[in-house]
C-alpha cells in the first residue's frame, strides 16, 4: 500500500512539475511577442484577407504593408514571425499565428 501512496504523489510532482514548465514555456514565448495581442490580431485579420483576395506571392508583401501603414518596427516583427514559420503571407497566417494562438492560451489549458 506504500507504494502506491508514494507513486501517486511522485505522479502527483511530475504534473506540477510539467504544469510549471508549460508556464513558464507559455510566459517566455509571451514576453517575445513583438506587438500587443490587439495588433498581432489585427495583423494576422489583415493578412488572412489580403490572401484570400490576392493569393500568396511567397513573399511577406501584405504582412509588410500592413506593418508599414501602421507604423510598426517591420524587421524587429519580421524577425519574429520568420523565427515562428511565417517566411511569406500563408506561412504568417497558417505557421505564425498558430504559434500566437497556442502560446496566448490560459494556462491549464493544452
Amino acid at each position: 500500500m506504500t507504494s502506491n501512496i508514494t507513486q501517486g504523489s511522485m505522479d502527483d510532482k511530475k504534473r506540477e512539475l510539467k504544469k510549471r514548465w508549460k508556464k513558464a514555456e507559455r510566459d517566455a514565448a509571451r514576453s517575445a511577442f513583438p506587438l500587443h495581442d490587439d495588433k498581432l490580431e489585427a495583423l494576422f485579420d489583415a493578412v488572412e484577407m489580403a490572401l484570400e483576395d490576392a493569393g500568396c506571392d511567397h513573399s511577406l508583401r501584405a504582412t509588410t504593408e500592413w506593418l508599414s501603414a501602421n507604423g510598426v518596427d517591420i524587421g524587429a516583427v519580421v524577425v519574429w514571425l520568420e523565427n515562428n514559420g511565417g517566411f511569406c503571407d500563408c506561412e504568417v497566417v497558417a505557421n505564425a499565428r498558430d504559434h500566437w494562438e497556442e502560446s496566448r492560451r490560459l494556462p491549464g489549458i493544452s
